[in-house]
């Protein structure tokens, strides 16, 4: 099997790619990093590897093609050393920007690895506050096909307020510069910590922003209206904003655990290990 790795001159990417492919390699199967294009083309091989939103184009190209893909980004879960400058996992997705339609509710995995995290999960709460509506980047409505952030925002926005009485909060993406208050909602700023921003919160709205996975953590009830990795235990309708959908979180998130990676282990081939399961 031939793996192409499309990345950025990012030394992380690089790292990165190498670390797979060397993984990979230990397996059997060929590997080649090939520099992402301003204008990506598709590289015959089996599958193509790419990283982040950033490669919409490459990824639809190959999906066009249909090549096999394999989409990296940063892990559910960052890190499970305290202060670590940068995150540990990357998280492996087939075919997807997320694992949701694909392997993330095909196969049942051990707790072992969601053990290793020690992530403090609390109980689903039944009541709170503010209704917060998580927006994403520029860069992922491109990858969707959206119109821009704040027109679908403010969209969101409009279709809640007639559903519920409660106050909202617009949190929009903190790296994404371009971000504009809402009328009919409070403007949390990138400088205020998403888990402050959920403190009082009764549900998390989202088309896909990872924070759902925090809000998911924290007992806060989410409704997806994308792709968000939360979506299989969310409900998917604003009808639902009052009572929103609470699912099983604990076999989701142990199937989570085995969808991020970190180089190590990507090195060791453990990681190829598990997509060669997703590949059968």
């Amino acid at each position: 099997m031939k793996i192409v790795f499309h990345t950025s001159d990012k030394s992380r990417e690089l790292a990165l790619a190498e670390a797979f492919l060397e993984g990979a390699k230990a397996h059997g199967h060929q590997g080649e990093i090939i520099p992402l294009q301003p204008v990506p083309a598709v590289v015959p091989g089996d599958i193509a590897c790419m990283v982040a939103v950033k490669s919409a184009t490459l990824f639809h190209a190959c999906r066009a093609a249909g090549q096999r893909i394999l989409y990296f980004d940063k892990g559910y879960v960052r890190s499970r050393r305290q202060g670590a400058p940068t995150w540990d996992y990357w998280r492996i997705s087939l075919d997807a920007h997320h694992p949701t339609g694909t392997t993330l509710t095909r196969f049942k995995m051990p707790g072992d690895r969601l053990e290793g995290l020690e992530l403090d999960v609390a109980k689903w709460r039944s009541r709170g506050l503010q209704i917060v509506f998580a927006g994403s980047s520029a860069k992922y409505h491109n990858f969707y096909g959206l119109e821009d952030p704040t027109t679908f925002a403010a969209r969101v926005i409009k279709r809640l307020r007639k559903r519920t009485d409660r106050p909202l909060v617009y949190r929009p993406k903190p790296s994404w510069r371009d971000a504009v208050p809402i009328q009919n909602s409070r403007f949390s700023l990138a400088k205020e910590r998403i888990v402050d921003v959920l403190t009082n919160a009764h549900c998390l709205v989202t088309h896909g922003s990872n924070a759902c996975f925090e809000a998911a953590l924290m007992g806060i009830p989410t409704i997806v209206l994308g792709d968000a990795v939360a979506r299989p235990i969310s409900s998917t309708s604003l009808d639902d904003v009052e009572m929103p959908f609470l699912g099983k979180r604990t076999q989701w998130l142990a199937n989570l655990a085995y969808h991020q990676w970190t180089e190590d282990e990507m090195r060791s081939g453990e990681a190829w290990e598990m997509v060669d399961r997703w590949l059968a």
